[in-house]
C-alpha cells in the first residue's frame, strides 16, 4: 500500500471492478433511475434498477482502463453540455504553457458541474483531463466512493478530528498533489471548502498553504513556477441549485444552523449536472509568480478569479433589486455600476429582466433576499475589488 492508496483514484487495472460493482449497486441504480426513468422508478422501482443496470453494462462494455473510460465520459459531458448551457465559451487557455501541468484553483459553484465542464473544454482542446480534488464528505456511500474515483477524483480529509489528524490529512493531500504534477497530471482544486452558495468567491489561505506542506518550507518564490498556480473563473448564467442554496442559508441566518436532510449531496449533484445553465463561461487566468506569503497569492488569485467572471443579465438584475429593496453597500456601488461598459452592453443587447423575474418569482418569498445576493453579490465583489470594468 502506498500512502496515497485511501485517497487517490482508480488505477488501469482496478477500473473494470470497480464499474463491475458500480453498476450492479442498488443505491447507485435507484439513484440514476430518479433521473432518467422517474415514472417506472415510482411505479416499479425493481425493474427500473434492472433495465438501468442492463442499459449501463451495455453502453460500458468494453471499457477497461482510465483512457477508454474518459472517452466514454467525454460523449456523455458533451450531450450534457448541449442539452443544459446555450452557449460555453472559454478565454486564456491558449496562452497557458502546454509542456507542462497545471495546478488550476478556481470558485466552487456547482459540486460535480465546475470539473465536469472544465475536463471537457481541456478534452476538446486536445489536453489531458485534471485530476479532482473531492471533499471527503461527499462519499459518504460506496458507490459515491466508487463514482469519485473512476472520474480521475482524490479525495481531501475534511472529516478528521483533532489537530494531528487533520495536519496529517492536509500533509498527505500536498504530496499527492506534489507528485501528481511531478508524474504530468494537471489538478483542480475549489479555492475554498464548499460551494460559494453566497455568490461570494474567496480563496482560503489554507488552501494555499496546505499546496507547500510537501515541500519542507521551501520559499513560495521557488514554488509558485514549479506547481504552475493558475487561477480559473467559472462563471454559470443560471445556478440550478439556486433554491436549495437560497434555503440553506436562510435556515442558518434563521435558526443558527442548517440540518442537510439524508442524500442531499446527491440530489445536489445530480441537480446541478443535468439542471439549465445558461451561459457558460471559462477564464483562465496566468500562472502566479512572485515572491509572495500565502494571503498575498490568496488575494491574486481573487483578483484574478473575480475579474474573470462574467456579468450576466440576472447578475445585474438582481444586484439592482437588492439595491433598491436593501440599500446599503448595494446602493453605494449601484452609481458606478450603472455607469460601467458592461452596463450599457447589457443594456444594448437589449437583455430584459423577464427571465430574472420569473426565477425570483418561482422562489419562496423568505428565501428571496439569499437567492438575490446568490446572483448579485458577484457585482459586490466585482466592486469592492476595483474590478467593475471588467
Amino acid at each position: 500500500m502506498t500512502d496515497f492508496d485511501d485517497i487517490r483514484p482508480y488505477l488501469d487495472h482496478e477500473v473494470p471492478d470497480a464499474l463491475h460493482r458500480l453498476l450492479r449497486d442498488a443505491e447507485f441504480l435507484d439513484f440514476i433511475s430518479r433521473h432518467l426513468v422517474p415514472r417506472m422508478r415510482k411505479l416499479a422501482p425493481g425493474l427500473a434498477r434492472f433495465l438501468v443496470s442492463r442499459f449501463l453494462i451495455s453502453r460500458t462494455d468494453g471499457i477497461r482502463d482510465v483512457n477508454s473510460l474518459q472517452r466514454y465520459e467525454a460523449h456523455y459531458a458533451r450531450s450534457l453540455v448541449d442539452r443544459t448551457t446555450t452557449s460555453l465559451t472559454v478565454s486564456g487557455l491558449d496562452e497557458l504553457p502546454s509542456d507542462r501541468p497545471c495546478l488550476y484553483i478556481s470558485n466552487h459553484r456547482d459540486i460535480a458541474g465546475d470539473s465536469m465542464i472544465l475536463n471537457y473544454v481541456l478534452h476538446q482542446a486536445g489536453l489531458d483531463t485534471v485530476h479532482i480534488a473531492v471533499g471527503d464528505n461527499l462519499v459518504q456511500r460506496r458507490f459515491a466512493t466508487d463514482l469519485m474515483r473512476l472520474n480521475k477524483s482524490f479525495f481531501i480529509k475534511r472529516s478528521e478530528e483533532g489537530p494531528r489528524k487533520i495536519y496529517a490529512a492536509m500533509k498527505q493531500s500536498s504530496a499527492y498533489i506534489k507528485q501528481s504534477l511531478c508524474e504530468g497530471h494537471s489538478i483542480w482544486i475549489a479555492q475554498s471548502e464548499g460551494r460559494a452558495k453566497d455568490g461570494l468567491d474567496t480563496t482560503d489561505p489554507a488552501v494555499i498553504k496546505m499546496f507547500g506542506l510537501a515541500h519542507n518550507k521551501r520559499p513560495w518564490v521557488e514554488l509558485l513556477p514549479e506547481v504552475n498556480l493558475v487561477p480559473l473563473a467559472i462563471s454559470y448564467e443560471y445556478d440550478p441549485c439556486d433554491m436549495m442554496k437560497a434555503r440553506e442559508l436562510y435556515e442558518i441566518d434563521t435558526n443558527g444552523h442548517y440540518e442537510k436532510p439524508p442524500n442531499e449531496d446527491l440530489i445536489s449533484l445530480a441537480t446541478g449536472l443535468g439542471g439549465v445553465k445558461g451561459r457558460v463561461h471559462l477564464a483562465f487566468g496566468s500562472p502566479i509568480t512572485g515572491d509572495l506569503n500565502p494571503d498575498e497569492i490568496a488575494a491574486e488569485v481573487d483578483r484574478q478569479v473575480v475579474s474573470g467572471l462574467k456579468v450576466y443579465p440576472i447578475n445585474h438584475w438582481a444586484f439592482s433589486t437588492l439595491a433598491t429593496q436593501y440599500g446599503g453597500e448595494y446602493a453605494d456601488l449601484l452609481p458606478a455600476i450603472e455607469k460601467s461598459e458592461m452596463s450599457s452592453d447589457l443594456l444594448l443587447h437589449g437583455e430584459g429582466d423577464i427571465v430574472s423575474s420569473d426565477r425570483h418569482d418561482q422562489c419562496p418569498e423568505p428565501h428571496r433576499p439569499f437567492w438575490l445576493a446568490a446572483y448579485g453579490n458577484l457585482l459586490l465583489n466585482k466592486g469592492r475589488q476595483g474590478l467593475l470594468g471588467t
